[in-house]
């Protein structure tokens, strides 16, 4: 009898086996044209009542080439979703009217206000769409007051567009270039209030500098919002204001010498529930710019007093959020690798979601009402989702990407840890292809990230899931000058690009090799921003690289100067190239090196990049063209840093493709 049993136990497992072998047959590999598939999830608000969610579906439209967009709303009650608004090329910022009888949200104009965002409402009831703005400037942010009369707007004052012959570009301020807005002349952002009843709108601030991040007050008498003043070209002081609308008076809030409530943490002013204090982002010390950690600061209106609550945390914290009652903050917390949302209770700091789930520190991705928590989740093996988090309760409610990833064989991923040249600890992560074999040897590709301050995580990643599909074993590392480690780290390169960090890198190649099943005479490298830059300093250093991709990069960091839209920074950091000229020299070290390069490298930038613009990439590939290094210059027309093109998109993963083939496979 127990013989027969096993036997049957047996035949069972080979059958359980069998099927799912059949499975993972009938899957198909991850490849560029999933750009065409995979759906990104953003932009999530949660009604006052906690019972519905609006978000935005973004996705490419291969025949017309854009991207599109779709508006949703979940019932959580009845517990279903619909669109309501389908396929439009822009659309941002969804919100809730206090009454939940419209949404708001962000879309380009009609008629003539086509080339401008407006602000729009639909009404819930009829899916009546509405422009409430007729203006020819873009409507960037707003927000509701607390009674639904009004809406605070920011407004892009700029240059209405010239038919026929444009006058010539007039520059007359320190800081004249933006990635994604051209050239900057006299142009700035100012906040309206638009008075629903009346259908007007009353501009309350002005000047030569901007105002944004608007944020009621809870008894809507009042307007906090961010703004940096005398010469703001030249520093990033931004301070916290509060406008009373009915006295029309304004007073400073933060004197902080470094940035509070940078719109570039995209997290506004935070009123706590009795209107008596204001969370904020703020950054740390001004002179270590972006290497600083970003903190949770809590500043009582009254007395100015300011509280840091995550001091102690040396790690970025960013999007404060008040409870309903005001006895607590969540806000998320970014840590080696991963990025959790998290709560400041009776003076504690403890973790709302674990660290399987990547909480976005880039963009807004939870909202909170009572005991309920609405978030945007993704994890290594999924994009982001809609979850709902519920008396400590966390339950999926989106599967936008569930139907192509169960047809596609996934690449496992695993942390890695290595020591670098000094004995410094890297970590990072290595991606194995679906049948990975331990006896066989793979090429290796290093992909480092930009920033520099900034990390890969244990977030999904298609770019990292498609190298892994065509058989490579990929490294994501995060050597010194990332974040998710605390201030020491970010800041260790500065002031000196392309030296430990460089050598970090050149140790998680050494660690790659060690494993054992890496062959070392197939190896490549490659990164986009400041992953390209640290790409040509490591390429300058070790000759072992077979092939690099180098993406919207610069090496001759002197002949930048004054070419991108980082001088303020540049000069902090490296001070001025006249009185400086070594330290400019040093960070230049590629150019400067070519002749030491052997690698075949590929360049590719954006025609209008002004964040790291076209003559980075250019002057590396002529001076590789020059010392007769294979090599190749990819010009992608109008685009800027981050593509909004799919198809320029995706041909950016089939040439690292062909160019990773055709070194490390051929």
């Amino acid at each position: 009898m127990k013989k027969i049993i096993k036997i049957i136990f047996i035949l069972f497992l080979h059958l359980n086996f069998s099927i799912g072998s059949a499975q993972e047959i009938d899957k198909d590999k991850f490849t560029s044209d999933d750009i065409y598939t995979i759906k990104n999830i953003h932009s999530i608000d949660l009604s006052s009542s906690a019972k519905k969610i609006t978000y935005i579906e973004t996705f490419a439209n291969r025949k017309n080439d854009v991207y599109e967009n779709s508006l949703w709303l979940y019932d959580i009650e009845r517990k279903n979703s619909k669109k309501l608004i389908k396929n439009i090329k822009s659309i941002s910022a969804p919100q809730f009217s206090p009454n939940e009888k419209y949404i708001a949200y962000i879309s380009p104009g009609k008629n003539k206000y086509k080339s401008n965002s407006q602000l729009w409402l639909i009404n819930l009831k009829t899916a009546r769409k509405r422009q409430l703005t007729k203006i020819q400037n873009d409507v960037t942010d707003f927000q509701w007051s607390p009674d639904g009369e009004k809406i605070a707007i920011v407004v892009h004052h700029k240059k209405v567009d010239i038919k026929g012959t444009k006058p010539p570009i007039v520059v007359d301020r320190y800081q004249f270039k933006k990635d994604g807005y051209d050239f900057i002349e006299s142009e700035n952002q100012h906040i309206h209030i638009m008075y629903l009843d009346k259908r007007s709108s009353t501009q309350i601030t002005k000047g030569n500098y901007d105002h944004v991040l608007p944020s009621w007050s809870p008894d809507g008498k009042k307007l906090a919002f961010s703004s940096k003043r005398e010469n703001p070209d030249k520093h990033n002081n931004w301070d916290i204001y509060i406008k009373d609308i009915q006295k029309d008076s304004t007073t400073k809030l933060t004197q902080h010498d470094g940035a509070d409530s940078d719109p570039y943490s995209v997290s506004r002013p935070e009123w706590s529930p009795n209107g008596e204090k204001i969370a904020y982002v703020r950054s740390g010390d001004p002179s270590l710019i972006w290497y600083s950690i970003s903190q949770i600061a809590i500043t009582d209106i009254e007395n100015r007093s300011t509280e840091l609550i995550t001091n102690h945390l040396d790690r970025n914290t960013s999007f404060p959020m008040w409870s309903d009652d005001g006895s607590s903050l969540l806000f998320v917390i970014e840590d080696d690798r991963k990025s959790q949302l998290a709560i400041f209770k009776n003076n504690k700091i403890s973790k709302v979601t674990d660290d399987t789930k990547y909480v976005s520190n880039y963009s807004k991705a939870y909202d909170i009402e009572g005991d309920v928590i609405a978030l945007l989740l993704s994890s290594s093996k999924s994009p982001e989702e809609l979850y709902i988090l519920d008396q400590k309760n966390l339950k999926k409610i989106s599967n936008h990407n569930e139907e192509f990833l169960n047809k596609r064989k996934f690449n496992p991923i695993e942390k890695i840890s290595f020591n670098s040249f000094d004995g410094a600890q890297i970590n990072g992560m290595m991606i194995k292809p679906h049948d990975f074999d331990s006896s066989k040897k793979y090429p290796l590709i290093i992909r480092i990230h930009g920033g520099p301050v900034s990390q890969y995580d244990l977030s999904f990643s298609l770019e990292r899931q498609i190298f892994a599909s065509n058989d490579y074993i990929v490294i994501a590392v995060n050597p010194r000058g990332s974040s998710g480690r605390g201030e020491e780290f970010q800041k260790a390169i500065y002031a000196d690009w392309g030296n430990i960090d460089a050598k970090d890198i050149i140790a998680a190649a050494n660690f790659a090799i060690s494993t054992g099943f890496v062959n070392e005479n197939k190896m490549g490298i490659g990164g986009w921003s400041y992953g390209s830059m640290l790409t040509n300093y490591v390429i300058a250093k070790d000759q072992r690289f077979k092939a690099a991709t180098s993406g919207a990069g610069i090496s001759n960091i002197l002949a930048g100067y004054g070419d991108d839209q980082y001088i303020r920074e540049y000069t902090i950091e490296l001070g001025y190239p006249w009185e400086n000229t070594s330290e400019w020299l040093k960070v230049s070290n590629p150019f400067f090196s070519a002749d030491k390069i052997k690698t075949p490298t590929l360049f590719l930038v954006g025609e209008k990049d002004y964040n790291v613009p076209l003559i980075g990439s250019e002057q590396m590939y002529q001076a590789l063209r020059q010392l007769s290094i294979p090599t190749q210059l990819i010009i992608y027309p109008d685009e800027y840093h981050s593509f909004s093109t799919p198809s320029y998109e995706k041909d950016v993963l089939d040439r690292y493709l062909d160019w990773y083939k055709l070194y490390l496979l051929n």
